[in-house]
């Protein structure tokens, strides 16, 4: 599999645990764009005794990208490993969204 070349510039927002994510290729050309939702577990303390054990995730919202179909698994790859080294590998599970072709076909842009 090949590796992307990827630099990431990540950015609080106004959400909690939310981050935005400006993604090139190292040399300045655009990527993508993604946010990125850091999902913590409560404090054992704070839940029932019977409460099942989870494990802190990362949910990243692939909101644009110009590279083509055959390189999402790469990308996938690549931006999970620097997001790991982000947060110290800490967050074992990174799960991908992207938008819906409905959505984005049917999107009026305006400027």
């Amino acid at each position: 599999m090949e590796i992307m070349n990827m630099k990431l510039k990540m950015m609080a927002t106004l959400w909690d645990n939310t981050y935005r994510v400006a993604i090139d290729d190292g040399q300045g050309k655009y990527i993508g764009t993604a946010r990125v939702v850091v999902n913590v577990p409560l404090p054992p303390e704070a839940l029932p005794e019977n409460a099942p054990q989870v494990e802190p995730q990362l949910l990243v919202l692939v909101e644009d990208f110009d590279f083509g179909a055959d390189k999402i698994i790469n990308f996938e790859a690549t931006l999970a490993d620097l997001l790991r080294e982000k947060f110290r590998y800490v967050i074992p599970h990174i799960f991908f969204y992207y938008p819906s072709p409905q959505d984005v076909l049917n999107q009026t842009i305006s400027q």
